[in-house]
């Protein structure tokens, strides 16, 4: 294995193990709260991990063989679960006093 396959499997596992510990947050959060945001975030970093674990894999199964594929559907992932991030802060929840957006700092925006 060439030094930069070593770099890629590293980072990769750091990546995944980073995502792992932030999908358990939220899954944890979601059961605690029941709240949809967790939820969509719980499923963001689920996809993380799927890139970070299916890319490599198929990328040494293959040995590099399409990186063009393998770039392709990575970054779909990636797009998605950022997309679903992206998402868990703007659901909103009817009961919830809870916003992303202060009501003060709404309110000025709703007076221009």
């Amino acid at each position: 294995m060439e030094l930069i396959e070593g770099l890629y499997l590293v980072t990769t596992t750091v990546l995944a193990g980073a995502s792992a510990t932030l999908f358990a947050f939220a899954v944890s959060a979601y059961r605690s709260s029941g709240r949809t945001a967790m939820a969509y975030l719980a499923v963001g970093f689920g996809l993380v991990i799927l890139a970070a674990v299916a890319t490599p894999a198929a990328a040494f199964r293959t040995s590099f063989a399409n990186p063009q594929a393998l770039l392709l559907v990575n970054t779909g992932l990636l797009a998605a679960s950022m997309a679903l991030v992206a998402g868990s802060l703007a659901v909103y929840e009817p009961g919830t006093q809870e916003f992303v957006i202060p009501e003060s700092e709404l309110a000025r925006i709703q007076d221009r």
